[in-house]
């Protein structure tokens, strides 16, 4: 009695398709995460000026990883908090800032110009007495849109991916 077996390599395939399946996951994972931090911006109409920054929310995958961003300057403003409400912001001294809306510039304190409370309302007032929309803030609390976009995208995507035997 003759016993013969033949056996095929199939190893490029299987890697192959793994290749291909965790492509599509970690592109459903980006889905996920991209639409919930535009989810968590669109939670406060109050938080939206002009969409630009949810607009800019987009997703990349890269090898075995996926990242979400934006390419906006101010987007780490928005999302860290500004002033007082920074991580490392001061609390102390002269804490208030004097801005003009509709000046392209006014987000970027290039000069740095702080005042005590008493002062910035009074260089507020001069600037309004001259027609332009000023305010004061002592900053802007941080907006943190992609965190829980993060961890809902991520938990919603295991449950899809192991739901569809992938």
């Amino acid at each position: 009695m003759k016993l013969e077996f033949e056996i095929k390599d199939y190893s490029d395939q299987v890697l192959n398709e793994f290749k291909e399946k965790l492509e599509m996951a970690l592109e459903e994972v980006g889905k996920q995460a991209e639409g919930n931090a535009k989810l968590e911006l669109n939670a406060d109409p109050t938080r939206i000026d002009t969409g630009e920054l949810r607009n800019s929310i987009t997703h990349k995958v890269e090898g075995n990883s996926v990242k979400i961003g934006t390419n906006l300057f101010y987007a780490p403003y928005v999302h860290e908090g500004t002033g007082i409400y920074a991580k490392n912001g001061t609390k102390t001294g002269k804490t208030w800032w004097v801005f003009v809306k509709g000046n392209k510039y006014s987000s970027i304190k290039a000069h740095g110009k702080r005042y005590s409370k008493h002062q910035a309302y009074q260089v507020m007032q001069y600037l309004k007495s001259k027609g332009l929309d000023a305010w004061m803030t002592q900053g802007q609390k941080p907006n943190r849109f992609f965190h829980p976009g993060r961890k809902k995208a991520s938990t919603v995507s295991r449950h899809r991916i192991a739901s569809s035997g992938g």
